[in-house]
């Protein structure tokens, strides 16, 4: 006999793995970013008057916060609006007009 696993924490760790793929490599882009428009610009204006230096560390730490904070916000909304779900859907006929 086999045990069914439980979708929403197969669904969470293709999340979790979404999440860290997509951060990592927000890193790696913020370093080269860094480490190839000091020139351009030695520092970037920020919301609130901030200047953030243009170098590998600051834009590979800022590119990191920046997609990992943007994804909780999404995974956030998205864990939101799955408690308003009303169903999965399964017992719903679509071809049925009633």
């Amino acid at each position: 006999m086999t045990s069914v696993a439980d979708d929403s924490t197969d669904g969470r760790r293709v999340f979790l793995v979404v999440a860290v793929t997509v951060v990592v490599l927000a890193g790696i882009l913020g370093f080269f970013v860094g480490a190839n428009g000091a020139d351009v610009a030695p520092s970037i204006p920020l919301v609130g008057g901030l200047a953030l230096p243009t170098t590998p560390a600051t834009m590979t730490v800022y590119g990191m916060l920046l997609a990992a904070v943007s994804l909780g916000v999404l995974f956030g909304l998205v864990t939101l609006a799955s408690r308003f779900d009303e169903g999965d859907g399964a017992d719903v006929d679509v071809d049925d007009p009633e």
